[in-house]
């Protein structure tokens, strides 16, 4: 095995390992780590005001004391409000008794309830399997069982246990959450430092590219903070103003448990839901308020996911949809609910490291939302599979989206590149690439628009392909374009000699001629007929177009044309089509209007 080969295949083991490591350890020191991520962003949350308190002249401390103040008085006031809420709705709870009782006996007295009709069957079975297990056991009950001695001793802190047992579910979280803020404030203390470390640590002769990092990360994170914030809150209050009209007693309280419980995605809101609509069944007699109470949350919440949320959280996350509900399930394994909670802004994180490290730029690829494949290689690959209906829907689609010149430029003529090029390399065969190109042309043909008859026409444009059925390919697009533009052009076959386009070119005597060339191959092909036209044709403006990347390969063909005897080259269809349009316009006699080329 040489060194190549071991390097192959030792690249993807390491990657397997150190994600396994790193899974391993967030696992067994969530302890450690869920404090820290929680602190994190909440100093994320809060470093713009801390931000805008130092501008008035407060100083760093004076501005994470007061940003501390505000929020500690906020959470306190919520957490009274909720108190008093709760309260009042457990004072009130017996009112509701005999409404229960109703419901309870009106489903117990109904012999076709089909909940009560469940009950017995499940209740049946249960005794017919205990049965089964007691006469298995019968005859081991015949022995004679030993007295067992039973002693019951009083432990001296039994109380205290108890006590503890009881406080410690309301202890716990709270120390949790009191961790959690004390670790935030000294974020927020130490933002600067804590940055300028993680710069020095991650950064040692990547400077720029670790600023860039950490700012996108910040920007997303709040950016996403921000909107979840309010959206739920706007959620919330949707929520108890509805239950408020609808008659639910302490809508308040509800609407803000509604607020909270959404910022646990998926199931948050229903969660939020079942409370309401027990409440209203036992308030009420009637099935109306119920109904009503699920049909408010059901409305709230699609017009949350479908209309509010896709807007800010697009923009502000940068993370496809599928990579949002995949995360949430790692997350959720990893760290339970709480890692449900924070599964969005972990995937941002890892989204961030994979675009700017490039050791991990398959997460980029699997995590973000910009296309994985750009438009030319997926049509190439429809074209490949000999599906032409996929094919025309992706050039149907972008031109739909933006217009037919910019599909030309970034689907079209970039598939045909790869068709060159891989039948050039032996890769595609020449049927396959017969047959790419006959679909490529009925999509093409499909998509003409019809030629506007006016004076534009009267300028002569001749295109030429400079060898294969590529080439021309893109030069019927190029006519397509100057067509919609008011510029009639002619396009010669590809099928013809060079000899016999320069015969027919002359007797033409066009006033423009655009030769169509598709790099590498006909570009030996182009400069030949640049010089055998400019010989037949001295007065004629002959422009040529290479379709490739303006890049500095070009810029060496575009030089040796010109020497050829080409006017101007251009690397695209936009450029080439605009410079025709103009060139088409000084021909023409004055007062002639010649409509711009589409934008691209």
């Amino acid at each position: 095995m040489n060194l190549t080969e071991r390097k192959t295949l030792t690249g993807p083991l390491v990657i397997v390992a150190l994600f396994i490591s790193v899974v391993a350890t967030l696992r067994y020191a969530q302890e450690l780590f869920l404090p820290l991520v929680f602190a994190g962003l909440l100093s994320f949350l809060l470093s713009p005001l801390v931000r805008r308190l130092e501008r008035w002249h407060l100083g760093r401390i004076g501005a994470v004391l007061v940003t501390a103040t505000l929020t500690f008085v906020l959470i306190g006031a919520l957490t009274y409000l909720v108190t008093s809420q709760f309260l009042d709705l457990a004072g009130s709870l017996p009112k509701y008794r005999a409404n229960l009782i109703a419901r309870v006996t009106a489903l117990k007295t109904s012999e076709n309830n089909p909940l009560r009709l469940a009950v017995r069957t499940i209740s049946e079975v249960t005794a017919a399997l205990n049965k089964e297990e007691a006469a298995a056991r019968a005859p081991a009950a015949t022995d004679k069982a030993r007295p067992t001695r039973v002693e019951v001793v009083e432990t001296a802190d039994g109380s205290v246990r108890m006590l503890m047992s009881m406080l410690w579910p309301v202890v716990g979280p709270l120390g949790n959450a009191a961790v959690v803020i004390v670790i935030a404030i000294f974020m927020l203390l130490a933002g600067q430092d804590l940055r300028d470390r993680l710069i020095h640590l991650l950064g040692r002769g990547r400077l720029r590219m670790t600023t860039q990092a950490l700012d996108d990360i910040a920007h997303r994170i709040r950016a996403y903070l921000r909107a979840l914030l309010l959206i739920n809150a706007s959620f919330g209050l949707a929520i108890g103003v509805g239950l408020y009209f609808i008659g639910i007693p302490n809508a308040v309280f509800w609407g803000l448990l509604a607020m909270v419980l959404r910022f646990l995605p998926y199931i948050g809101p229903w969660l939020a839901a079942a409370f309401p609509v027990a409440l209203s069944m036992a308030v009420f007699g009637s099935w109306t308020q119920p109904l009503l109470v699920i049909g408010l949350f059901v409305v709230c919440e699609l017009i949350s996911n479908n209309v509010i949320e896709p807007w800010p959280y697009g923009t502000s996350t940068e993370i496809s949809p599928l990579a949002v509900i995949v995360s949430a399930l790692f997350w959720t394994w990893l760290w339970g609910g709480v890692g449900l909670v924070l599964a969005t802004p972990l995937t941002v994180c890892l989204a961030v490291a994979g675009k700017y490290l490039p050791g991990l730029s398959f997460l980029d690829l699997l995590l973000g939302d910009k296309p994985s494949i750009s438009p030319g290689d997926r049509l190439y690959q429809r074209l490949l599979a000999l599906n032409e209906e996929d094919a025309g829907e992706i050039i149907e689609k972008h031109t739909r989206e933006q217009s037919a010149l910019s599909a030309f430029d970034d689907a079209v003529i970039p598939a045909l590149r790869s068709i060159e090029a891989d039948f050039r390399a032996g890769v595609l065969s020449d049927v396959a690439r017969t047959d790419a190109c006959h679909m490529l042309r009925q999509i093409i043909t499909d998509l003409a628009a019809p030629i506007v008859a006016s004076d534009a026409t009267n300028a002569s444009v001749l295109c030429i392909p400079a060898s294969h059925e590529g080439d021309e390919l893109a030069a019927l697009m190029l006519a397509q374009v100057l067509a919609e533009s008011g510029v009639a052009a002619t396009v010669f076959s590809s099928t013809l000699l060079a000899g016999e386009s320069i015969e027919q070119a002359a007797a033409l005597a066009p006033s423009i001629v655009c030769i169509s060339s598709l790099p590498p191959v006909s570009t030996i092909a182009a400069r030949t007929l640049c010089k055998r036209l400019r010989a037949r044709l001295p007065s004629a403006r002959i422009l040529v177009g290479l379709w490739q990347p303006d890049d500095a390969e070009f810029t060496a063909r575009r030089m040796r044309l010109g020497k050829a005897g080409a006017d101007e080259t251009y690397p695209d269809l936009r450029r080439a089509a605009a410079a025709v349009v103009a060139f088409a316009a000084c021909t023409l006699p004055p007062g002639t209007d010649i409509p711009a080329p589409p934008p691209p």
